[in-house]
């Protein structure tokens, strides 16, 4: 049995900021959407896109209405129809073939696509596609991008734009040169496949929903990222710190003024850090779950891309119990305060990233930043403390693909991580005495 239901797509609005009505059917598994000769304004419809209008609601029920007895005409033959059958018994074969040009702006798909991911919490992808589509509509000039304008040629221009677009010019270029160097290679080599990574897979998803191969329907036939000269990006710099960087940091001394207060939090943050297994600053920002022995929380990064929700509870050693109460959040809300001082994650980390800098230039370690704590522990662990991989592995919250199956039947135990965060921390910093 057919399904019908008046509605509107909101990746399809037009350049007069209106919304054409659809029929949407559903049969035999497939569904399928008739152009209606009515169309919505932002006032006609609700929060969610449903349409409030009465009037525009009238009339869609009212074409639904003869649908539905078209359909029912049919009888058991319906059961024999694919859904493209009955769309043209519906709506005439004649009608069908003068239906318009396919027609998708690239742009308010994808960014309406980013919402989405934004309300089911997928942040850190948002913010991925929204870069890319950034980086896109300032290379073509323009806020609407027919998909049929996304061809191999494009994408290739895009590409070259990107890198361009990181190159000193001028008669300053030589001075600049240096200081750009390690943005322009990040840049050059990171972004262009970043990008193009993140609008192939829009690319794919919009044809997974427009077209249909079964019933021979292929609105978007291009596949223009398969022939692009997408550059391969380099291995990142290795940030691992030494055994004797780490103990640098940690008895640093922090000057009592307004400049070294944004030291102090770096210094203090990037060992908490490191004493927690190289916890990011994102989970420390937001961590809730204090016993007063183990911090248990699921990692930002990964917690709505893995079942066990990437839980992980973490040992406090009595080194950095200090710091715990140092940074505790007073409202009781979360284990630290940082939500107090800094409105988001983003803030947070560039407060302590430029905190690094100073702490880095003082000490001499070059381009220090706050993920080194927890490439350090996982380097110093394997190559110095002699922790096995899989430990480490375990440690930094991974999961191993080859493992996947065989981890559902083993209970977790944290014991492991115990054991060889205290190793490392021993190895670090040797117990007096």
């Amino acid at each position: 049995m057919a399904t019908f239901k008046a509605l509107v797509l909101p990746h399809q609005k037009r350049k007069d900021n209106t919304y054409n009505i659809k029929i949407r059917v559903n049969h035999q598994n497939a569904t399928r959407y008739i152009p209606t000769p009515w169309y919505a304004k932002e006032k006609d419809l609700g929060k969610n896109r449903e349409i409030k209008s009465y009037r525009l609601m009238s009339l869609s029920n009212g074409l639904i209405d003869e649908y539905v007895e078209k359909y029912e005409s049919l009888g058991m033959a319906a059961r024999q129809m694919s859904a493209d059958e009955i769309i043209n018994f519906l709506i005439g074969q004649e009608e069908k073939e003068e239906e318009k040009p396919f027609e998708l702006d690239f742009v308010q798909y994808t960014r309406d696509y980013i919402e989405r991911l934004k309300k089911t919490g997928h942040d850190g992808t948002a913010a991925s596609y929204q870069s890319a589509i950034n980086s896109m509509v300032r290379y073509a000039g323009k806020e609407e991008i027919d998909v049929k304008e996304l061809t191999t040629k494009f994408i290739n221009g895009w590409m070259k734009w990107i890198v361009e677009q990181t190159t000193p010019k001028g008669k300053h270029a030589k001075k600049n040169l240096l200081f750009h160097s390690v943005a322009i290679e990040a840049m050059n080599n990171r972004a262009p496949s970043h990008y193009a990574s993140s609008m192939r897979a829009m690319h794919n998803r919009a044809k997974l929903e427009f077209n249909d191969e079964d019933a021979g329907i292929i609105r978007i036939s291009n596949s223009p990222f398969a022939k692009a000269d997408i550059p391969k990006p380099r291995a990142s710099r290795k940030r691992a710190l030494t055994v004797e960087q780490i103990r640098a940091i940690a008895s640093l001394p922090i000057l009592k003024k307004s400049e070294g207060k944004r030291m102090e939090l770096a210094k203090d943050i990037f060992l908490l850090s490191f004493f927690l297994v190289g916890m990011n600053a994102a989970d420390l920002y937001n961590v809730t779950d204090f016993d007063g022995e183990r911090l248990t929380y699921q990692r930002t990064k990964t917690k709505t891309r893995r079942d066990d929700k990437a839980e992980i509870s973490i040992k406090v050693e009595p080194e950095i119990r200090s710091l715990l109460k140092k940074y505790a959040d007073r409202r009781k809300r979360r284990v630290f305060g940082f939500y107090n001082r800094y409105s988001t994650i983003n803030t947070f980390n560039a407060a302590l990233n430029k905190g690094l800098k100073q702490v880095g230039e003082v000490l001499g370690i070059e381009n220090l930043e706050f993920y080194a704590a927890r490439h350090s522990w996982a380097t110093i662990a394997v190559n110095d403390a002699g922790i096995d991989k899989y430990t480490v592995h375990e440690a930094l919250n991974h999961v191993d693909p080859a493992m996947k199956v065989t981890d559902i039947y083993i209970k977790k135990n944290w014991s492991n991580i115990d054991r060889a965060n205290r190793k490392v921390i021993d190895l670090v910093f040797p117990p007096k005495g």
